[in-house]
């Protein structure tokens, strides 16, 4: 039973990282866009991904804190510094797509372009980072941090390019493996250390109810997600951003 708490998790830390890596790739590369109309519709592109992939990540850190305690403070003890980047830029991030469009001179939006960029930068090195921590060697961070940036870009590059209708390479299906091989490696690198974490007397039977809950709900806003991402854009798709 514990095995399938590992590999729900699993499940669900993937799931964000190819949800909200394709928002992080393209929130890294908006300054590079020429034109606020431009930068709008790319952000537009990949908006319909945010808020479901957030969801994925609350969901997984609650089996990580649920399930595995013990390997989630480790975790934490190891990579906080990390971390602390990890939810800083996330929260970094989510302000300036909400934020930049919000008034509409040319030096507000700009600013916030950039501090979108960083942000999306710092969150896809943070992840990586972590990831890094997991296998036990500052190397490895360094790796995986430069890893998870490319991959971050590429793919979001690519998600941009397919709603849009645009060529890319490499294709949406290439970028959505490099972006989830880090997260399936990692876990089978440090799956005997995450199985040793597990809480005393297995995950609460609450725990599990919550949990048989939210996964409809996931897959009802994963498959609602997805048919936006389907449709062209409209006026409508860009007003937010």
């Amino acid at each position: 039973m514990t095995a399938a708490w590992g590999i729900l998790l699993a499940v669900l830390l993937t799931g964000w990282a190819v949800l909200d890596g394709a928002v992080e790739g393209a929130g890294a590369r908006n300054p590079g866009v020429r034109g606020d109309a431009a930068r709008r519709v790319r952000l537009a592109a990949v908006g319909p991904l945010l808020l479901p992939g957030e969801v994925w990540l609350v969901a997984a850190a609650g089996v990580l804190l649920g399930a595995f305690p013990h390997a989630e403070a480790e975790l934490l003890h190891a990579g906080y510094p990390v971390a602390i980047a990890l939810i800083a830029a996330w929260a970094l991030r989510d302000a300036a797509l909400w934020l930049r469009s919000r008034r509409p001179g040319p030096a507000w939006r700009t600013g916030w372009d950039v501090v979108l960029a960083a942000a999306s930068t710092l969150l896809a090195a943070a992840w990586g980072g972590l990831l890094g921590v997991a296998w036990g060697s500052p190397a490895d961070v360094v790796v995986l941090a430069a890893w998870t940036v490319v991959a971050t870009r590429l793919h979001g590059a690519a998600l941009v390019a397919r709603r849009l209708q645009e060529p890319a390479r490499p294709g949406l299906r290439t970028t959505t493996a490099l972006v989830a091989a880090p997260v399936l490696v990692t876990v089978v690198v440090a799956w005997p250390e995450l199985m040793d974490g597990t809480a005393a007397g297995g995950p609460s039977g609450l725990l599990g109810a919550v949990v048989l809950v939210l996964l409809p709900f996931l897959a009802i806003v994963q498959w609602f997600a997805w048919r936006l991402l389907r449709h062209p854009l409209g006026p409508r798709d860009v007003v937010f951003f």
